[in-house]
């Protein structure tokens, strides 16, 4: 799912953190959400390379329409420190307002990137792809094959071997 893939696995971004921007979406987007049965989830991972959150509007039930995701990506240069962590975080929230604003704002939304796109924000490079993944059913998905026995990790970087088997 992250832009940049990563032998390291990710770390998960505090609870508390992805708890308070669940709540401050779902707070500040309240009409909006509650007028299209919808609520926010927010998941992150920090890589060594990367910080990796998806802000999903999902539905409130069991349904499984209707999912928008966005996905957002830094460089490694914009989690060196604690505290360009945090203004990256505080970034994300803002990039990803930006969006939910715009498509709350139009009924008729349909402005899908489903490709890493670069945008620029307070004079820095980001990365986001929207799409209509319902994010948590890919990771209940995942931990389904998790359970059952399969490698989620296998093959996600192939390794020189591999490379050489694909060349010759």
């Amino acid at each position: 799912m992250n832009r940049k893939p990563s032998a390291t696995p990710g770390k998960a971004l505090p609870q508390d953190w992805i708890d308070s921007v669940s709540e401050l979406l779902d707070r500040t987007y309240e009409k909006e959400c509650n007028a299209r049965g919808r609520q926010f989830d927010v998941y992150g991972q920090i890589y060594p390379h990367e910080l990796f959150v998806v802000i999903s509007l999902v539905p409130k039930d069991s349904s499984t329409e209707g999912a928008i995701s966005c996905f957002l990506s830094c460089e490694p240069g914009d989690i060196a420190t604690a505290q360009k962590v945090k203004e990256t975080q505080s970034a994300y929230v803002d990039i990803a307002g930006l969006f939910f604003d715009e498509i709350f704002a139009n009924p008729e939304w349909n402005e899908w990137e489903p490709q890493w796109q670069e945008v620029e924000w307070k004079d820095k490079k980001f990365w986001y792809k929207l799409t209509r993944e319902n994010v948590r059913l890919t990771l209940e998905a995942d931990q389904l094959l998790k359970e059952a026995g399969f490698d989620l990790t296998e093959d996600l970087i192939p390794d020189e071997d591999d490379e050489e088997k694909i060349i010759h």
